[in-house]
């Protein structure tokens, strides 16, 4: 891979501490605003695990989930595919020589200049999941590949897409299917998606099922050219989780599928959790007195409108690591705080934390997915600068995966 087209990567050595590349940061850039270190070798062994253990799905990287264009070059590279929202995203994908069968335009609901685009592009892969937008493929796009997004949500997940997005399977499902073959329009596939994080695995192998009966009832209907099951994303990606829970349960729902069928999925925290940890420097600090207890207020460079809008939804309340370690073993009652002028900027709230100094600085691991992707520029506060960095040994397994790509 020529070193110019990667040159914002930094190449390290093998066994580097995280912090050691923290502090090399902070020094080298006489640093002071908050940013993220993304380690590459996480995003190349995570498709190099897909591709060892689930060979028979093809994972379409979420985009939405985080953007960073290292993360897509990477991808793009080892002949990746990509899940895309908008024209946007389709538009970031393209620029690093992705062709548009490499991309799924996998928003159920799209303005018409976004499928005129697609159309443009040759991105054909279009999802639905009503009428209307059935219709609206047949004026703006007649040729499109349609996947019909029916719902089917896991019972444990902080983000139930089944509320938003997905037709009953069972009668609008099959209306659908009768609609596209009255209108002559190509019955690609069926998709859904268990919701972002999938907290109970066996719910993939529910929507397996319903999507092998619905390709059933319609070849039935005369629907021949089906043969595609997209199973979304929700795949848990942190750095302490069992890779191998994913591809047990997926190989065991899919080993009875025929062969003609084509499976796909739309990871996304998979991917990129665990590749990024986020960093932000402690600049204030003071003592309150609440409800007649003394509370130690502090306040970093990062916050809900920031990396942290998981905090903002209540679905999260990640506590911080110091840097250079705690002054003692003290630990008090406080509150953590971003940096704007709203009150809803806090990311811990009355927590048992140990004593931070200003000047400190605090980092969070697996913090990949939906951060930097959901930050705003709200009070003047701009989004972190993202560092990326490489092993020397995870560069050779690089080099060695695009080789094998070139020759397939």
């Amino acid at each position: 891979m020529p070193s110019s087209d990667y040159s914002e990567i930094k190449i390290v050595n093998d066994g580097l501490d995280t912090k050691d590349i923290i502090r090399d940061i902070i020094n080298s850039k006489n640093q002071e605003d908050a940013f993220h270190i993304l380690n590459v070798g996480e995003v190349v062994s995570r498709q190099k695990f897909w591709k060892e253990n689930m060979p028979r799905v093809t994972p379409y990287f979420a985009v939405k989930c985080n953007p960073n264009p290292t993360v897509i070059k990477i991808l793009a590279k080892m002949n990746g595919h990509f899940d895309c929202a908008s024209k946007k995203e389709i538009s970031d994908v393209m620029k690093y020589d992705v062709p548009g069968e490499r991309i799924i335009f996998a928003n159920p609901m799209k303005a018409p200049s976004q499928i005129k685009f697609a159309r443009e592009v040759g991105v054909d892969k279009l999802t639905a999941d009503c009428e209307h937008e059935i219709y609206k493929i047949k004026d703006l796009f007649p040729e499109a590949k349609i996947i019909i997004r029916f719902r089917c949500d896991s019972k444990i997940t902080c983000n139930s897409l089944g509320v938003k997005y997905g037709c009953d399977a069972k009668k609008e499902a099959i209306e659908l299917i009768r609609l596209t073959k009255s209108l002559g329009l190509t019955l690609y596939g069926f998709s859904f998606h268990t919701g972002s994080p999938c907290g109970d695995l066996t719910a993939y192998n529910e929507g397996i099922k319903i999507a092998k009966n619905l390709i059933d009832q319609a070849k039935a209907f005369g629907c021949h050219e089906v043969c595609l099951i997209d199973i979304g994303g929700g795949f848990p990606g942190e750095s302490d989780y069992d890779l191998n829970q994913i591809s047990n349960v997926i190989n065991e729902s899919i080993k009875n599928i025929d062969p003609s069928i084509k499976i796909i999925s739309e990871p996304g925290r998979y991917y990129v959790t665990a590749a990024f940890v986020a960093v932000a420097h402690l600049f204030g600090k003071k003592t309150v007195i609440r409800d007649n207890e003394e509370v130690k207020m502090y306040y970093i460079n990062d916050g809900t409108f920031g990396s942290f809008i998981e905090e903002l939804l209540m679905m999260k309340a990640r506590h911080p690591i110091s840097l250079n370690g705690a002054k003692s073993d003290k630990k008090f009652l406080s509150t953590l705080w971003g940096p704007t002028c709203d009150a809803l900027d806090c990311l811990i709230k009355n927590e048992i934390l140990p004593d931070f100094e200003v000047g400190d600085w605090l980092f969070w691991n697996d913090m990949g997915a939906y951060t930097s992707s959901c930050a705003s520029k709200f009070n003047g506060f701009h989004p972190p600068t993202v560092y990326p960095f490489i092993q020397k040994k995870d560069l050779i397994t690089l080099k060695e995966e695009i080789s094998k790509n070139k020759k397939v």
